[in-house]
């Protein structure tokens, strides 16, 4: 088992978790990468990533495990065949399920005015609003919420449980953004994901290491 570190940004942050599957599938393949295919009536590729990440959210920390062997120039015959956007980062040789270890992530948030009112999201009962399928919810977030740190007036450092403890970044930022009136567009970047509070590649290269 092998497992790979990528980034997804640029146009293909607007990719959907689904479509991306399908594009790292056919990577994978053009790569000419023999990964193993499951049993029965409608084989797939044996592929498992971490969890998806809301519509125009960057990443550089997305990953993925393939049932393959190992190989040091993985990362080099992925990204010859890699679309604009997708860019392999680490191969680590090691296996793990990468959806029930994760558990929360960094993201950096840059905005006009987010800094000087981000740090309110890590209160205790910190409650936000927002739509979800046409319907206004409430939501008391504060256990989903690591730390949110001022970086400067324009620039945040939100840490939010994903997984089964998941907190969308775009929806603390759109409520902020309406709480406050705080104007213009917003950029989000995953930066970081980790087990507890242990850095995942840190993680990853400790299993490798035995």
């Amino acid at each position: 088992m092998v497992v790979l570190k990528f980034s997804k940004v640029s146009n293909s942050s607007l990719t959907a978790h689904v479509d991306m599957l399908r594009a790292v599938t056919y990577i994978f393949r053009r790569a000419g990468i023999d990964v193993a295919y499951s049993k029965g009536f409608n084989p797939h590729m044996e592929l498992g990533f971490s969890a998806p990440i809301a519509l125009g959210v960057e990443s550089t920390c997305e990953y993925v495990c393939a049932k393959t062997d190992f190989s040091p120039d993985m990362v080099d015959w992925l990204n010859a065949v890699c679309p604009q956007g997708i860019c392999f980062e680490k191969a680590f040789n090691c296996s793990v399920n990468l959806a029930s270890k994760i558990d929360r992530a960094k993201y950096v948030v840059s905005m006009q005015g987010i800094g000087d009112v981000v740090e309110e999201v890590a209160q205790q009962g910190y409650t936000i609003c927002y739509l979800e399928k046409g319907k206004t919810v409430q939501k008391d977030v504060s256990s989903k919420v690591f730390s949110a740190t001022r970086v400067d007036g324009n620039t945040a450092i939100l840490v939010l449980g994903v997984g089964n403890n998941n907190l969308r970044p775009d929806r603390v930022v759109n409520y902020l953004q309406q709480k406050h009136n705080l104007q213009g567009d917003y950029a989000i970047t995953k930066t970081q994901a980790f087990v507890g509070e242990q850095d995942f590649d840190d993680y990853l290269s400790a299993l490798e290491q035995g």
